[in-house]
């Protein structure tokens, strides 16, 4: 009786830890995915998925440039400005994983995109690897204009790839955006990237000296809760070519972390400003009405400089947006105080 009372209880034990051990979210990388007619590096990144609630709680999911003429710019998913669902076909083994952007921008078009991934097996950890379905994976996305349109659940598909369970979920990295003057341009620029601040320390591209001004924000691929976002990256070389004549550019770059704008900026000034980088780093996005930052944030001000080479200048500093602001810089950004994104304190 003893023994049957014990065994009843391992048994019972055993399943509640199964049970517990299906409900925990488990975090997947996709590896080595591609798209017909692009590398298998077109898409990349991770999202965290709960197999007995079928819910995705965390994702930080990027899709490279798919087409060329900057038809279809980068894009990367996450919770501050995408949304999840997941499909589960009756008789199908797996459900189909849904991440859904739509951005307002003004215009007749709404700028949406969903990425949409399909496993072969399920994902209750039982497989450390699963495939994608290549024929019901895919990219849909609403094109910028004169490039054609395409249908939702019509975007190319996914011709090689898998998902690939991962231990723990991928650190939350602090980045450090140093910002870098040229007084012969009379240009500001940031980065976050530790190459890129060599190469400018070391003169590589002559004439750029740090400021010693900087704010912080997260690294590319790291923490992705509440308004985190990717900041968009845009440049606009000293010289503008088209198949007629050249002109002079501004030789300057433009960063935003809300997608609507970075959408906004490829649409309306797309032969001038061509998009390097979808995910410069990653930061908060203030509130788009009233411009507040989160508990725990500091506001980061841009500044205009209302010249025909076009350039912004972006800060924390109080002292230094009234200082611009007096030299002839004009304020952008959201509420009174002209608020564009939300730096880590």
């Amino acid at each position: 009786m003893l023994m049957a009372c014990f065994r009843f209880g391992l048994l019972v034990a055993t399943l509640f830890g199964s049970l517990q051990v299906a409900a925990a979210p488990r975090y997947w990388t996709l590896t080595g995915v591609g798209f017909y007619g692009y590398p298998a590096t077109a898409s990349s990144g991770y999202f965290s998925y709960d197999d007995a609630t079928q819910t995705i709680s965390n994702w930080n999911v990027e899709v490279a440039p798919l087409f060329h003429l900057g038809c279809f710019p980068g894009f990367t998913y996450v919770p501050g400005n995408s949304t999840t669902s997941v499909i589960q076909t009756p008789g199908a083994g797996a459900p189909t994983l849904l991440f859904s952007a739509t951005m307002s921008v003004p215009g007749p078009f709404f700028g949406m995109r969903q990425l949409r991934i399909t496993p072969l097996a399920a994902l209750d950890g039982s497989n450390a690897t699963v495939s994608i379905a290549n024929s019901a994976s895919r990219e849909a996305f609403e094109p910028l204009p004169g490039c054609g349109w395409t249908v939702l659940f019509g975007g190319p598909a996914v011709y090689a790839g898998s998902l690939t369970l991962t231990p723990l979920p991928p650190p939350t990295a602090i980045a450090q955006v140093d910002e870098f003057y040229h007084s012969g341009l009379r240009h500001y620029f940031i980065t976050a990237d530790a190459a890129e601040k060599q190469v400018l320390d070391t003169g590589v591209h002559s004439g750029w000296i740090r400021t010693r001004e900087s704010f912080k924000a997260y690294a590319k691929g790291s923490n992705t809760s509440g308004s985190v976002n990717p900041v968009c990256r845009f440049y606009s070389p000293p010289q503008i070519c088209s198949y007629y004549a050249c002109e002079v550019g501004p030789d300057s770059h433009f960063f935003s972390a809300d997608a609507g704008e970075c959408l906004t900026v490829s649409r309306s000034y797309g032969r001038i400003y061509g998009e390097e980088m979808n995910n410069a780093f990653q930061i908060n996005l203030p509130d788009k009405t009233s411009g507040a930052c989160q508990v725990g944030t500091t506001p980061v001000y841009r500044l205009w400089n209302q010249r025909v080479d076009s350039n912004h200048r972006y800060t924390t500093s109080v002292a230094i947006k009234a200082q611009m602001i007096a030299s002839g810089y004009l304020a952008e950004g959201y509420g009174p105080d002209g608020v564009v994104m939300c730096a880590v304190q």
